[in-house]
């Protein structure tokens, strides 16, 4: 391949700073030596060189007619230090090829026949030439290219050198509570290990015009997706790009986000080229005009348009069309995120942050979410569990999307118990202590632990383990505090592994919460209760196994006992009860909390969420902006969205509202294209050239245990701006 055609490749790929960097080293490889040596020395070098890389080095079958040739080869190497001259980025061997064939033609026709022979000898030995000079110029590219990458790196790693003198403790654990595997983060090599290089077979086997397309030959897999031979090609650069955040340069509230940050990250924000937020102005245009056949046509025009592919992964979602293609999309706007990462921008790190107050970054949250829950669907466990991570090491302080609550899920079903226990000790940017889930989740994976390392033991030592865990079990202890502590998973928790709850239980005013206001006019929920109800729904399938009813049900034996004062410390838990009852048995629920109930497809759970959240409108590819948010658009949307306007599949509406058949199609026509038009001039006149795992399948081990969030779509309420945060955004 040529220089000009690779720099053509770069350039269409949209990589056009890379195509810049292979003219720059191409004219580094062209430029005279400085070795002292004259210029005429210099001059005739090249004039031979370039001769040898035309012609050869055979001097069989030159005649009386060497003097043209001669002249042939002076006009050659002049035309050749013009084009240097001029800065023509054109490469040596394909420019000099041209010209040397005529001359080569013309000295053929004044030799005559006899040299014809000796003609073709030299134009298969300038061919060969030519392909030795690509060949050194792609090395020279790649050479440059590993360059780049190494001052790079030597940048990061100087920056990590700085960082780890002001690097606490407590940030230096979060890290590596955050840090990602890469090598985990690939679904299809997860679901070759689970279940054969047969379940992946047909993606393997893709067939182009009736041949089987090598292996190597298809598209290699990124960091967080891997891209298939069925998506679109890119014929440009998607228009979004992840940059560092320059607090020189930004507004205040950015410079006290950064400069506050507990977590010690760097941060990034996503931007909108011109040619996306040109596209982005067709894309509100159909949603306000609730054309979901639009939308398609745009993602179609536009095939990584990722607020419109988030979009239109939801109106398949919701309206009962694939899951598999719905999942396709949303890996597909995850691709498109990616093309945009800068190599400062590891995701994979644990240290880098994203602003969520941005509505250009907002669509990087939502498409890991999305992605993390069709992982799920497809039974892939430890992929979802280390995506889970990666999209709360975006934002640990705040956690806008809730990926703390599913985190001690994944990480049970991908068997990961060292992590949960080490998670619930060491980190401090959260509360976990104060969650149901996390406590229940740690008792359980100490006992999973509990059970391995039992296994692995000689059957006598089992045997005396097994006499001995009804006293000295730790996860018994995890267990008894976390059923004093929230007494009333208890009921819902036995209910949903079907175990038969105590008599005793159901008249105990310890396991009543006083908070709850019975109304069947208000079906709002207290804070606890929706925590309580996802960690239920989400993890109850966890606890069927036999061994862990067992266990629950001595573990709630013990709890009774310390309740009804046959045991010290009742005094102390009944303490931590009303402490915790007090913090979380409130009806103002955190915004994170209600934004990862309104995308967590539990219909049920919607109901509970409180009246204003439930009656307020938002987009599906943007749920529940943040208080604090920034959006170019705002003003636009705001001036042209009606309420009935977003009663569209796709987007969250209120039940009620939707029940009632509000027209969703009104509107002035004209006045609508006069807002577009100011849209337009606002921004810019660009010319615009799986195969599922059902939820109630159970399992003989806790590992293969399948009971994730419900997968029926369904429109509700989204968020409220006047939302209160808890306590930094995750004090859930």
């Amino acid at each position: 391949m040529s220089s000009r055609a690779v720099k053509r490749l770069l350039k269409e790929s949209g990589y056009d700073d890379l195509a810049e960097t292979a003219a720059m080293v191409e004219s580094r490889a062209n430029a005279p030596n400085e070795d002292g040596a004259s210029s005429e020395d210099q001059t005739e070098s090249k004039q031979q060189n370039m001769f040898d890389l035309l012609m050869g080095d055979n001097d069989a079958g030159r005649d009386s007619s060497s003097s043209e040739e001669e002249r042939d080869e002076q006009s050659v190497a002049e035309n050749k230090s013009k084009t240097l001259e001029t800065g023509n980025k054109k490469n040596i061997a394909t420019v000099g090829g041209s010209k040397g064939r005529r001359a080569a033609n013309s000295a053929g026709k004044r030799r005559g026949p006899a040299s014809k022979k000796g003609q073709q000898q030299q134009q298969q030995r300038g061919k060969g030439k030519q392909k030795t000079v690509d060949d050194l110029e792609m090395r020279e590219l790649q050479k440059h290219l590993d360059e780049m990458h190494e001052l790079a790196e030597q940048d990061d790693a100087s920056s990590n050198k700085d960082d780890a003198s002001t690097v606490t403790e407590q940030q230096r654990m979060g890290r590596e509570l955050l840090a990602a595997d890469v090598k985990s983060l690939d679904a299809e090599a997860e679901i070759r290990r689970l279940f054969g290089s047969a379940a992946v077979a047909n993606d393997n086997n893709v067939r182009i015009g009736g041949r089987k397309v090598p292996r190597h030959m298809l598209p290699k897999r990124l960091t967080l997706t891997r891209p298939k031979l069925t998506w679109p090609p890119i014929q440009h650069a998607p228009g979004v790009s992840v940059e560092a955040i320059d607090v020189s340069k930004a507004d205040a509230a950015t410079c006290n986000i950064v400069q506050a940050d507990i977590t010690g990250g760097r941060w990034f924000a996503v931007e909108h080229s011109e040619r996306f937020r040109a596209v982005q102005v067709e894309f509100l245009e159909a949603v306000v005009r609730n054309d979901a056949d639009a939308i398609a046509a745009i993602v179609y025009q536009h095939p990584y348009h990722v607020d419109a592919l988030l979009q239109l992964s939801e109106i398949i979602k919701q309206t009962g069309g694939d899951f598999g293609e719905a999942g396709a999309l949303v890996e597909r706007a995850l691709y498109a995120f990616e093309q945009g990462f800068t190599p400062r921008f590891s995701v994979t790190s644990g240290v880098a942050r994203v602003d969520f107050r941005r509505i250009e970054s907002r669509g990087l949250f939502l498409a890991l979410f999305r992605h993390m829950q069709f992982l799920a669907r497809r039974g892939c466990w430890r992929t979802a569990f280390e995506v889970n991570k990666v999209l709360l090491s975006l934002d640990p302080a705040q956690d806008p999307y809730g990926a703390l609550i599913t985190l001690d899920f994944h990480a049970l079903k991908a068997a990961q118990y060292e992590y949960v226990e080490r998670f619930a000790d060491q980190w401090a940017w959260a509360p976990v202590q104060m969650m149901p889930g996390w406590s229940f989740s740690r008792a359980l994976a100490a006992f999973m632990l509990e059970r391995r390392k039992q296994k692995r033991a000689p059957q006598q030592q089992q045997q005396q383990q097994q006499q001995q865990q009804a006293h000295d079990q730790p996860s018994m202890e995890y267990l008894v505090d976390a059923i004093l502590t929230f007494p009333t998973a208890v009921p819902a928790l036995w209910d949903k592994a079907s175990i038969d709850v105590d008599a005793r239980v159901a008249g105990h005013p310890y396991f009543d919460d006083p908070h709850i206001k019975s109304s069947d006019d208000d079906p709002a929920m207290t804070h606890m209760q929706l925590l309580v109800r996802l960690f239920v729904e989400r993890s109850g399938a966890l606890y069927r196994v036999p061994e862990v009813t067992q266990w629950l049900q001595e573990g709630l034996r013990r709890a009774l006992a310390r309740i009804e004062g046959c045991s010290d410390g009742s005094a102390v838990f009944a303490a931590r009860k009303r402490r915790v009852q007090s913090a979380m048995c409130s009806y103002v629920v955190p915004e994170n909390v209600s934004r990862h109930v309104l995308v967590a497809d539990m219909d049920a759970l919607k109901a509970g969420l409180p009246e204003h959240i439930r009656s307020a409108e938002s987009y599906a590819f943007d749920p529940m902006p943040p208080i604090d948010n920034i959006d170019p658009y705002s003003e636009f949307v705001g001036g042209m969205m009606h309420p009935a306007h977003l009663m569209m599949p796709g987007a969250f509406v209120d039940a009620a509202a939707a029940a009632e058949g509000d027209d969703v199609g009104g509107g002035d026509g004209n006045v609508l294209q006069r807002l577009l038009g100011l849209i337009r001039g606002r921004l810019g006149d660009v010319d615009l050239g799986d195969p599922g795992t059902s939820d109630d399948e159970e399992y003989d081990s806790i590992g293969d245990n399948s009971d994730s969030d419900d997968k029926d779509g369904g429109r509700s309420g989204s968020g409220d701006r006047e939302t209160p945060s808890a306590g930094g955004g995750n004090e859930v």
